[in-house]
């Protein structure tokens, strides 16, 4: 026995566009207010401090570190643990007699045994990481723009732009307001997650081109409906393949260091927006762009015709079907045999003449003609002698070879 499976129901991504472009607007609207109003919070990288590297007995963990240096309101430093316990502390700029303190400190509570170094960061260094990853963006975004115009085309690597665009505003806009530190682990995770978004974009973006290049006259489905199809053939691909990697960044944001976190937070936001954006922003834009080329609208007008061409014909079949019935209940009339033996299926009609219904008089000269005409399925009739029988009777008799009796045909009388 042959097993019917199911076929999944299509989502109308494309159908409810606006929908999704409002929310990106609303996305983008806030990440905007909240960079304006609030900013971002950058590290020392790229304001500058304090680096002290120091060496403790075995046994002391990143947190006792923490508990110490928080005392003296850093409790947002970054602290790194190497080898042989040794630990690297970054904090805003130090005065030396904060430095001295926190020396002090660290020795009864973290057990310090030696100061390594102790280093003043100027932002010079984070100046250099911003303008390092900005042009970094920029020979990304234009080798994107070449490379998918050429694969694919130039409309579709507008589109992945925008996208991209669309997940950075985001990304740094979630920065902003969870008030989190910007450092060079930031900046490589927004760079790793725009990478990762267009990798997505990519895939719906090569099955839109596959579906879309049987497209024909004869095709009964729009390119907006194309578009739709194709992003739900790959949208359990797009749902498995997020789920997988968003597994391991919440383990990493859960268990992970302070500044494997920071970098985590950043892949998690990042992820999201990109899974988001490949499905339920990219394909409609491409969609109401391709859609305005004549070729893609006068497919969209004939489907249309057919359309409203196709919903007319039940109404009017419909009818048909409701005359055909009364036709068929209106009461037919009875065949009335006509003078000459034949029948008439015709509504009040006898098949004889007023004319024809009375006996005329005989003439003696002229032979009296039959006054009612023939039917198509009479038989002609010959034209009689004129003698005084015929004359007196009003019509001969009728030939042998000719069965039927004409209207005009009666008995002899006698004399």
């Amino acid at each position: 026995m042959r097993r019917i499976i199911p076929r999944r129901p299509k989502v109308p991504f494309i159908r409810y566009k606006y929908v999704w472009f409002g929310i990106s607007a609303l996305l983008i609207l806030i990440s905007i207010i909240a960079l304006s109003t609030i900013g971002l919070k950058f590290g020392i990288d790229f304001t500058g401090g304090t680096e002290l590297d120091i060496q403790t007995r075995p046994g002391v963990t990143i947190a006792d570190v923490r508990s110490v240096v928080g005392k003296f309101g850093f409790s947002s430093a970054q602290i790194q643990q190497g080898d042989n316990n040794t630990f690297t502390v970054r904090t805003p700029r130090l005065t030396e007699q904060q430095k001295t303190q926190i020396q002090d400190a660290l020795k009864t509570g973290a057990k310090l045994v030696a100061v390594q170094q102790v280093n003043d960061v100027g932002p010079g260094w984070g100046a250099q990481v911003s303008k390092q990853a900005i042009i970094a963006l920029v020979v990304f975004i234009i080798a994107i723009l070449i490379y998918i115009s050429f694969r694919f085309e130039f409309k579709m690597a507008v589109c992945a732009i925008i996208e991209i665009l669309h997940d950075f505003i985001i990304t740094i806009g979630v920065y902003s307001l969870s008030g989190r530190e910007v450092t060079p682990a930031t900046v490589i995770a927004v760079l790793t997650i725009l990478g990762y978004s267009l990798y997505d974009t990519i895939v719906v973006f090569d099955r839109i081109k596959e579906n879309a290049d049987q497209l024909t006259r004869q095709s009964k489905k729009t390119y907006s409906e194309t578009v739709n199809d194709s992003v739900n053939q790959v949208l359990g691909r797009s749902i498995n393949t997020s789920l997988t990697t968003l597994i391991p960044i919440l383990s990493i944001m859960i268990f992970g260091g302070a500044t494997l976190k920071a970098f985590a937070f950043a892949l998690f936001i990042g992820v999201l927006a990109g899974t988001y954006s490949s499905i339920f922003l990219a394909p409609p834009i491409l969609s109401m762009w391709k859609e305005a080329e004549p070729k893609n609208k006068a497919y969209r007008e004939r489907i249309e015709r057919k359309q409203a061409r196709d919903a007319r014909m039940p109404v009017r079949g419909a009818e048909g079907a409701l005359a055909t019935e009364t036709a068929d209940a209106s009461p037919k009339p009875r065949p009335v045999r006509a003078a000459g033996g034949s029948t008439s299926g015709g509504a009040g009609v006898t098949g004889k003449t007023p004319a024809a219904a009375a006996k005329p008089k005989a003439s003696a000269k002229t032979p009296r003609k039959a006054a009612a005409t023939p039917t198509p399925t009479q038989r002609p009739q010959p034209k009689p002698k004129p003698s005084q029988k015929t004359a007196s009777s009003g019509a001969g008799k009728s030939s042998p070879k000719d069965r039927t009796k004409g209207p005009g045909s009666g008995k002899k009388k006698k004399k």
